[in-house]
């Protein structure tokens, strides 16, 4: 097989090597140039991507299998099921389950004509977590580049996100016993103090590898990077043109008949769509009533999207120094600390996050009261507290500010 060129695409810039094996950063026309006739391969930012896992009857025609994955994951989709695209591993995993990569349909296809337009032939797109080395058995692989942590658990499993966010989704997953780290000289404590971060029991063993900056750090990820066994997601409607020609060419001589096929089945297809429209009404409909439970505040839904990623800013705070998240934080430092606290349920509303608690005794109380004051960020209120022989009940709320 011909030497294919290798690119991460950020928007429309785009990194590569050169034939020297130095990193090179400028706009995708440049990397069309220096690909030449070559085919390449794209890699995209993960965050962009969900790689999940999807169980699949025993299907063979790969648009059929494409079909039931959309419709095995639409209860675990925000998003309506024919805006997204979706990829698959060609076969499934000894669990059972199939690999499954899922991104906006209109994301995809902007990917796509950037590389058009730029006249690039591309073969393969890829998120970058999967270029990461393939981690061993209980191991993750991780690479630090500017703000981003590109993260690879499996074969086809992982995630990216920036250094602040991600301490909260690894903690979301399984805790490996290694973590194989990349990342620049100069970021070194910070990211040896963010793999700390995560609530991993048992911790696992950190092995840090120290790059010279992060042009270093991307250059080592394009030239290790292994995408034999990689999810293609130039699959289904985005499947490369010539190969899909290629695949049509012998059934030219039977296009009358399929024709004929075609007509007869356009009764069938109107009913199966028919019942395709209910179910994403439903869905939309569940997912107005899910935006609706999770923000009470907003009286008119014009784009559930944008709105719902409107909300999520607001709650993360701007800037990154306010919001829900600070106190998510607190609140776990604090409570882990007192040990016998439990929070049943939390609420956040009007800058405040209200808590209902429960505590071995009364003492628990106390406890949160002097955890909190340590907490520089975050204060408490407690509404109420109703002790009883089996433990005591709190309500309270915490707010930003100094603790008291």
């Amino acid at each position: 097989m011909a030497e294919r060129f290798l690119i991460h695409l950020d928007g429309e810039q785009a990194a590569w090597l050169d034939d020297g094996g130095a990193l090179v950063r400028a706009p995708l026309a440049e990397a069309a140039d220096a690909a030449g006739e070559r085919e390449s391969v794209v890699l995209i930012p993960t965050e962009h991507v969900l790689l999940t896992r999807v169980h699949l009857p025993p299907i063979r025609q790969a648009r059929r299998r494409l079909q039931a994955a959309s419709f095995a994951l639409e209860d675990q989709l925000a998003a309506r099921v024919d805006t997204l695209h979706f990829a698959l591993a060609a076969r499934p995993e000894t669990s059972g389950d199939t690999a499954a990569l899922v991104i906006d349909q209109t994301r995809m296809q902007d990917i796509i004509d950037l590389c058009r337009d730029a006249r690039l032939d591309v073969v393969q797109i890829v998120p970058d977590a999967l270029a990461l080395p393939m981690p061993a058995t209980d191991e993750w692989q991780i690479a630090v580049i500017d703000d981003r942590v590109i993260t690879r658990t499996g074969a086809h499993r992982g995630f990216a996100a920036e250094r602040g966010l991600w301490p909260a989704l690894a903690d979301g997953d399984s805790a490996p016993a290694r973590i194989v780290a990349y990342g620049a000289r100069a970021a070194n404590d910070t990211v040896k103090a963010m793999l700390a971060e995560p609530a991993f029991e048992p911790e696992p063993e950190l092995d840090v590898i120290t790059l010279e900056n992060d042009d270093t750090v991307l250059a080592r990820l394009l030239a290790q990077a292994d995408l034999s066994a990689a999810i293609n997601m130039r699959q289904g409607l985005f499947a490369r043109a010539s190969a899909m020609q290629t695949w049509w060419q012998p059934f030219k001589i039977t296009a009358g008949l399929a024709a004929a096929w075609l007509v007869l089945a356009i009764g069938a297809r109107g009913i199966e769509s028919w019942q395709l429209n209910q179910r994403i009404d439903a869905l939309h409909a569940e997912s107005v009533a899910a935006f609706r439970d999770a923000f009470p505040n907003v009286q008119t839904i014009n784009d559930l999207r944008v709105q719902a990623e409107q909300n999520i800013r607001t709650l993360r705070g701007a800037g990154g120094s306010g919001g829900m998240f600070p106190l998510l934080q607190a609140t776990a430092e604090v409570t882990g600390q007192a040990g016998d606290v439990t929070v049943q349920s939390m609420q956040y509303r009007e800058g405040a996050l209200y808590l209902s608690m429960r505590g071995d005794n009364v003492q628990s109380l106390e406890a949160l009261r002097a955890g909190f004051a340590r907490q520089p960020g975050a204060s408490l209120d407690v509404q109420s507290a109703d002790a009883a022989a089996d433990g005591v009940q709190i309500r309270a709320s915490v707010s930003s500010g100094a603790g008291a």
